[in-house]
C-alpha cells in the first residue's frame, strides 16, 4: 500500500501465512486456506502490497527442494509432508506418534527472506485442535521478525476459542466481516486508511494470484454460499454466520474460470456447508452455466451435501457438468437422526443414492459420511448406515465424532457432566478422545467398527453385532 501523508510516500506490505497444523494424521483432502485468500483480497484492494507463504500447499515445486513430497492420489490430494515432533504432555498417554504436517523450516526461511521486511503479518486457522501448530508458526515468525512486527490472528479456531488464541502472543481477529479489517489495521499500524465497507463475499475473488506465476496449486477451493440454515447438534457452522448468503452466479463461474486458466488446474472443489438450498436459484444455475461455457474440469463436493435436498434436476446437470466426488452428509441411524437436528433420515439417503444412480453415478463418485461416536449412538445404528449405503450402491466413509466446542452438543455434555468444558482442545481431537473419554466408543469398539466397514465394502455378511457390544 502507498499512502501519501503530506509529501512521503509510505509503502505498506502484508504476508499471509498459512501455518502448519499438528495431529497423528492429516490429509490433503483439497485444503487451501480460503478465507485467508479473501483476506489478501481485501487487502489489495486497501492498496496493500500482498505476499502469501502457504506451508500447506503440497504442489509448490520449490517444496521438492526441501523435502520429499509424497505423489498425488486421487484428484490432486495426498499425503503432507512431515516432521516427527514431541507430543504435547497432555497427549502423553497416546500410543501414536505426533507429527508437524506441512513446508520445512528452512523452506519457510528462504521464502521469508525473499519477500523481505513486512509491515503486518496475518495467520489463518481452521480446526481447534490443531492449534499446537498455529502457535509453532506465530511462534517462527515472531523469532524471524524479532516480535517488531504486529501479528493478526484469524480463522476458524480463533473465532471459535479467542480466549485461548490469545496465548499464541498474537492479535486476536475473531470476526468473520473483513469490513473490520481497516480499523484494527489503523490501531496497530498507526495509519489512517479511508474504507468504505462493501459487500466482500459478493465483490471479490479469492486471491489465489498471491501464489507466484511459477507455483502450482493442483487445485482451486472455491464456496458460493456461506452460512447453513440446518441446526444440527454436532455442528457449529449455522452459529458462524447470520444467516446464508449466495454469491452471484456469474461471478462464481468468472472466478472459477480465471483462475483455471491461470493454473493450469483440473480440479475445483466447492466447499459450501449448504450449497443445495433454493439449487433453483443458485445451484443449478451455477451448473448451466459451467455447461454452457463447456469448462472441461472435475467437479467435487467433499463437504456432506444434503440428502434431502437432493433432486433429478440437480444430478442431472452435475452428471453433465462432470462432477466426480459428492459426499452425502449421512451420519446415523436411528433415533439420533431427528435428536441431533434431522437433517437427513433413511429415506432422504436411500432417494438420494437411487437419484445419483438414476443418471449413472456409481460408488466410484458418490459416498456418505457415517459418524461414530456421537453421544448416545449405538453400534448397531453405524452398522445398519453401513449396510443401508451398501444396498443403495453408494461408497461410505467412517467418521469419528469430535464435540465441537460451542455446539449443543458440546453444551450438553457439559451439562450432563461428561465434559468439563475446560479440556485442552488437543484432548478433543476425534482421533484422542476414544482413548480417554469414558461416556463414548472406545477405540477397541471405533477399530471394530473399521474392520465392519471393510467387511461390508467387501461384500461380506455382518452378524451379532449386538450380541457382542451391547
Amino acid at each position: 500500500m502507498i499512502l501519501d501523508l503530506g509529501g512521503f510516500i509510505i509503502f505498506m506490505k502484508a504476508l499471509l501465512v498459512n501455518p502448519w497444523i499438528t495431529d497423528f494424521a492429516a490429509y490433503d483432502f483439497w485444503l487451501k486456506p480460503l478465507g485467508l485468500l479473501y483476506v489478501g483480497a481485501y487487502l489489495k484492494r486497501m492498496g496493500f502490497e500482498v505476499h502469501l507463504i502457504d506451508l500447506l500447499n503440497r504442489h509448490d515445486p520449490q517444496l521438492k527442494k526441501y523435502v520429499n513430497v509424497p505423489k498425488d492420489k486421487f484428484y490432486r490430494t495426498g499425503k503432507f509432508p512431515h516432521l516427527e515432533i514431541n507430543k504435547p504432555d497432555v497427549l502423553s498417554f497416546m500410543p501414536r506418534i505426533y507429527k508437524r504436517y506441512g513446508a520445512p523450516d528452512k523452506y519457510f526461511l528462504d521464502k521469508l527472506a525473499k519477500i523481505g521486511e513486512v509491515d503486518i503479518i496475518l495467520v489463518t486457522s481452521t480446526l481447534t485442535y490443531w492449534y499446537p501448530g498455529y502457535w509453532k508458526t506465530i511462534e517462527f515468525l515472531n523469532n524471524y521478525y524479532e516480535k517488531k512486527v504486529p501479528i493478526i490472528f484469524g480463522g476458524f479456531y480463533v473465532r471459535n476459542l479467542p480466549s485461548h488464541a490469545k496465548k499464541a502472543k498474537a492479535v486476536i481477529f475473531s470476526g468473520n466481516d473483513l469490513n473490520r479489517l481497516p480499523r484494527i489495521l489503523e490501531q496497530l499500524l498507526n495509519k489512517n486508511f479511508k474504507c468504505e465497507n462493501i459487500d466482500w463475499f459478493e465483490e471479490l475473488d479469492p486471491a489465489y494470484d498471491l501464489y507466484s506465476k511459477d507455483s502450482k496449486v493442483g487445485y482451486l477451493v472455491f464456496t458460493t454460499t456461506i452460512g447453513c440454515p440446518y441446526k444440527c447438534t454436532y455442528c457449529i457452522a449455522h452459529r458462524m454466520w447470520n444467516g446464508m448468503r449466495f454469491r452471484t452466479v456469474k461471478k462464481v463461474v468468472d472466478s472459477i474460470e480465471k483462475f483455471a486458466e491461470m493454473f493450469q488446474v483440473k480440479d475445483i472443489v466447492f466447499f459450501d456447508d449448504a450449497i443445495l438450498v433454493n439449487s433453483k436459484n443458485h445451484f443449478n444455475l451455477i451448473l448451466k452455466e459451467i455447461i454452457s461455457r463447456n469448462l472441461k474440469l472435475n467437479f467435487h463436493l467433499p463437504n456432506g451435501i444434503h440428502a434431502k435436498l437432493v433432486n433429478e434436476e440437480t444430478v442431472e446437470l452435475m452428471k453433465e457438468a462432470n462432477f466426480k466426488t459428492i459426499k452425502l452428509g449421512y451420519e446415523t441411524t436411528g433415533e439420533l437422526q431427528l435428536k441431533t437436528g434431522g437433517k437427513v433420515i433413511d429415506r432422504d439417503l436411500i432417494n438420494a443414492a437411487r437419484i445419483f444412480r438414476k443418471f449413472g453415478f456409481t460408488e466410484k463418485e458418490v459416498s456418505a459420511y457415517i459418524m461414530v461416536n456421537i453421544p448416545g449412538q449405538k453400534v448397531k445404528d453405524v452398522v445398519e448406515a453401513m449396510k443401508i449405503c451398501k444396498n443403495e450402491g453408494i461408497d461410505f466413509s467412517i467418521n469419528e465424532f469430535t464435540p465441537i466446542i460451542g455446539t449443543d452438543d458440546w453444551i450438553d455434555l457439559i451439562n450432563q457432566g461428561k465434559l468439563t468444558g475446560m479440556e485442552d482442545p488437543v484432548l478433543l481431537n476425534n482421533t484422542v478422545l476414544p482413548f480417554w473419554w469414558k461416556y463414548g466408543m472406545n477405540s477397541d469398539v471405533i477399530q471394530y467398527l473399521k474392520s465392519i466397514a471393510r467387511k461390508i465394502k467387501e461384500g461380506g455378511a455382518v452378524a451379532d453385532i449386538e450380541r457382542i457390544f451391547e
